[in-house]
């Protein structure tokens, strides 16, 4: 009897120590290897930055960056599954291992550059004032002690608080929210990208016009956790093949009539 329970003891033993080495093994595993093994790549934005990344009237997500994600699994052989949060959480997220990349038009900036990795650029864009029609301003500096609105926590924000004349920066979590308020006169103008303002306005009709050149450009770039350089490289790899092979082209087109990766 007491050999039987020592030979049972034995083999829970041996099984427990299986199981540690396979979780170790697990865990050394990279994460592009990981998505290998799952064939499965889940890619974050917020859904409310059209037409790069929105619900559509059926509740289905859609727009530029959901087509560009799933063009680079396919290239990848994996499947993309997306995932949406608001934009303070894209970088706490990526960082806490709940997705592994955004694919959500996020501009590679040096601040960020210190938390995520980035691939190379996927397009170009830029900060663009709008106003109402026929609101007489020429240009932001136009503006005098006004109110303009910002998506919170996007580099538009951050080039707002440089500005002398601007006595108020309204803060919104949505582009559309943005928009609306600047229709409604709770503000005299906002900022955001430009194709995304010019393609807001005329989707939800709203009356606003873009005013002036770009206050500054912007590189475009898919975050990954830092130091994952083997998925960067894939990501990268990817994004080359669909430029060389026509799908970006069709994709952009689609979309802006226009190659985005064209317009720097």
């Amino acid at each position: 009897m007491n050999k039987r329970k020592k030979k049972i003891t034995i083999l829970i033993m041996l099984g427990m120590l299986s199981l540690i080495f396979t979780a170790c093994g697990e865990s050394k595993k990279s994460n592009y290897q990981k998505i290998l093994n799952k064939k499965e790549m889940t890619f974050a934005m917020t859904a409310a930055y059209p037409p790069f990344n929105f619900k559509d009237e059926n509740g289905n997500l859609a727009g530029f960056d959901i087509d560009i994600a799933n063009a680079i699994a396919e290239k990848m052989g994996v499947k993309a599954n997306p995932i949406t949060t608001e934009w303070n959480g894209l970088i706490p997220g990526l960082k806490g291992n709940r997705f592994d990349m955004v694919i959500g038009s996020m501009a590679i900036t040096e601040d960020r550059l210190k938390e995520v990795d980035f691939s190379n650029p996927y397009y170009y864009d830029g900060a663009q004032f709008f106003s109402k029609k026929n609101s007489g301003f020429k240009s932001i500096q136009d503006i005098k002690d006004g109110k303009v609105g910002v998506v919170t926590g996007t580099t538009f924000h951050n080039s707002l608080q440089k500005m002398d004349n601007i006595k108020e920066i309204l803060q919104f979590e949505s582009d559309v929210d943005n928009m609306k308020a600047l229709e409604q006169g709770r503000s005299d103008g906002l900022v955001t990208g430009k194709w995304v303002g010019v393609f807001g306005a005329k989707k939800f009709g709203i009356n606003i016009e873009p005013v002036g050149g770009f206050i500054y450009k912007e590189t475009i770039g898919i975050a990954m956790k830092k130091g994952e350089k083997d998925l960067v490289e894939a990501v990268n790899k990817a994004l080359k093949e669909i430029i060389e092979d026509g799908t970006y082209e069709e994709i952009s087109e689609k979309w802006f009539n226009t190659n985005l990766l064209k317009t720097n």
